[in-house]
């Protein structure tokens, strides 16, 4: 359920200031990711093509590179092969809907470290944040949505994430059906954010301005709202 969505995603409480570089061309990421991870006492920061990136890493060090192949008129291969170049020791993470057939070796051939498919799960880009990170920190859970039980006990606060569920799961079919998806990732990015949940609502405000995080926002939402295992 949405209420455990942390806690689904196994976060864990790390040191603070860990610096994250996301190279992206589309905008709607950097909220969805900086969402997801906020949770971890990271700072991501955006570039969105390669002076960008050049010049973000030229001014400080980060601990963690996620990196788009298709930035615009930039190639994210490039991009990676001029950083190591100045001797950025820093893992980069291909982040990217290519998928060769090659699988993950194609990108560590070519000086990645890792690969995140898009779209891609909460869960598993907080998996790869952590395992880059080398953080091995206990887990100290937090789930978005917890203010709604203390405003309105057990039973309100499940009533009210059932109808986010059902207008959620609505909201896909919408889209996945053609609709217009700015004005209902307004909707459903406000109604989520009122209830608590920063995550999905950022993620759904996204759309917005980027209707091509769709595939992104929608698997979030789904894995968001899935029945915990064994349910």
């Amino acid at each position: 359920m949405i209420v455990g969505y942390y806690n689904f995603l196994g976060l864990a409480s790390m040191r603070e200031n860990y610096g994250l570089l996301l190279v992206d061309d589309e905008p709607a990421y950097h909220a969805i990711v900086t969402a997801l991870l906020r949770p971890l006492s990271a700072a991501v920061d955006h570039a969105a093509d390669r002076a960008g990136a050049l010049g973000r890493l030229a001014a400080r060090r980060y601990d963690l590179v996620l990196m788009d192949i298709q930035l615009g008129g930039d190639d994210g291969r490039e991009v990676v092969a001029a950083l190591r170049g100045r001797k950025v020791d820093c893992p980069i993470l291909a982040f990217t809907s290519l998928h060769p057939a090659e699988g993950e070796r194609y990108f560590t051939d070519r000086g990645f470290d890792g690969w995140i498919a898009k779209p891609f799960e909460g869960r598993t880009l907080v998996a790869a944040a952590r395992r880059w990170l080398g953080d091995e920190t206990p887990f100290q859970t937090a789930a978005e949505g917890g203010q709604l039980a203390a405003l309105l006990g057990p039973d309100g606060a499940a009533s009210m994430i059932g109808r986010l569920h059902a207008n959620l799961a609505e909201a896909v079919a919408q889209i996945d059906g053609g609709a217009d998806a700015r004005p209902i990732g307004h909707r459903m990015g406000g109604l989520a954010g009122t209830l608590g949940f920063p995550t999905l609502s950022a993620a759904w405000l996204s759309l917005q301005d980027d209707r091509a995080a769709w595939p992104t926002v929608r698997a979030l939402t789904i894995e968001a709202i899935a029945p915990p295992a064994g349910a």
